[in-house]
């Protein structure tokens, strides 16, 4: 799995690449990746889901660990591109309530900058 970050008004996106899936190989590479960000006081990452289509309970407590080391640090997180499938889980599991979930990237940069 590699991951894709870029930079866009001071907001960093991050896309999971080269799988379709967040489960138990490959959740603790991307709860460090998001968790580096996040560190960062003040930061702010919006996650892409477009490409994934599977997760599992590792890859939630990736995306739970992210969100603990976000309030943490006074930075922020929020996800997008999620599939009808993934968002059932998250639904089912009530993260729904505790992430903020948009549309597309560029929905979560404008919701930052209307902060």
């Amino acid at each position: 799995m590699n991951i894709e970050t870029k930079n866009i008004d001071s907001v960093t996106i991050m896309k999971l690449c080269e799988t379709n899936r967040l489960y138990a190989l490959n959740a603790s590479f991307a709860k460090d990746k998001m968790n580096e960000v996040l560190t960062q006081p003040q930061s702010r990452l919006v996650v892409d889901f477009e490409d994934i289509n599977f997760i599992d309970s590792s890859g939630f407590g990736a995306l739970i660990s992210a969100l603990k080391t976000s309030k943490e640090h006074q930075s922020k997180i929020k996800l997008c591109n999620i599939n009808k499938d993934v968002m059932e889980l998250i639904e089912l599991m009530q993260l729904d309530s505790i992430f903020e979930i948009l549309q597309d990237p560029t929905a979560c940069v404008n919701s930052f900058s209307a902060e």
